[in-house]
């Protein structure tokens, strides 16, 4: 449990960071973008290493979130589950995450948001939570 908070914290410190150093004005062109990366290569490089940093813990917290909710909804019949409560909170923390991100750069938290869902969703062993036999 402490490995996914600290996982939850990370992505996040890494997604403020990302957004800090990886500035995006709207409505911004292709030449614009070009010549900010040529200009400063190193806040582009310190911001893509953030949010590689960042989308990679939180796709990981999500791929948790669905092997829980695919074990509880194995499960059901039996309440012993101790992920349940902590997988509510862990999605509420994540969501909250998320929509500060918005509120600092609602474009950048989404593009973190996306990468990091599909890769989450992407990343899942389904033989792990037997969803496909063999």
């Amino acid at each position: 449990m402490f490995v996914i908070l600290l996982k939850l914290v990370t992505g996040f410190i890494g997604g403020i960071l990302f957004i800090k150093f990886f500035p995006v004005s709207i409505p911004m062109g292709i030449s614009e973008m070009i010549v900010i990366f040529v200009l400063e290569p190193a806040g582009f490089v310190v911001g893509m290493t953030f949010f590689l940093i960042s989308f990679i813990a939180n796709a990981e917290i999500i791929r948790t979130i669905i092997e829980w909710t695919a074990e509880i909804i194995k499960n059901i019949k039996s309440s012993k589950n101790s992920n349940a409560l902590f997988g509510t909170v862990l999605i509420l923390l994540l969501m909250g995450c998320f929509f500060t991100l918005s509120v600092l750069s609602p474009w950048e938290a989404f593009a973190l948001f996306c990468f990091s869902a599909i890769y989450g969703i992407i990343s899942l062993d389904f033989k792990k939570i037997n969803f496909a036999e063999d």
